[in-house]
Parts: structure tokens; sequence; C-alpha cells
């Protein structure tokens, strides 16, 4: 798969939530959650990740739109700022 280099942080950053969400879900199926805190904690860290993921998203998408025409690149920054903003 080939991928803009930009986005290796934000990839890795999803591996991240995939193996903590997919552990989650494994212990859960298989009946193994015996500290809810720690479980609660890794579910925590998972929405963290992926938040943390968007944020930075929004941010190279912002620096993006430096290129465009000012009313374009005015709509797409507002559209971005309230994806973060009803986070």
């Amino acid at each position: 798969m080939k991928h803009n280099p930009d986005y290796k942080p934000l990839l890795d950053r999803l591996s991240r939530a995939e193996g903590q969400i997919r552990a989650l879900r494994k212990a859960l199926e298989a009946g193994k959650v015996e500290d809810c805190k720690a479980f609660m904690g890794q579910i925590k860290a998972a929405r963290s990740a992926l938040k943390r993921t968007s944020e930075q998203y929004v941010l190279h998408h912002i620096k993006e739109c430096q290129a465009l025409p000012a009313a374009e690149r005015d709509e797409q920054v507002s559209e971005a700022l309230k994806v973060l903003a009803s986070d």
C-alpha cells in the first residue's frame, strides 16, 4: 500500500490504537477482564489515541489548505475546526 509519507505518524498512532482495541476485545471475548480499573484505563488510552490522531490529521489538513484560494481555504479550515470542536 502506497501512502503519503506525511501520514506515517498518523498511521503509527492508528496502529497503536488498533492494537489496544484488539487487546480489549480479546479480553472480553475470553472473559478475562479481572481488573475493571485497568480495563477502563485501556479504553481511555485507545480513545485518547484516536482523538490525538484526529487532531493531528486536522492540523495536517489545515497546512495542506494553505495552497487553496482564500475563500476555499477559509471554508476548509472552518470545517476542520468544527470537527475538532465537536470532539
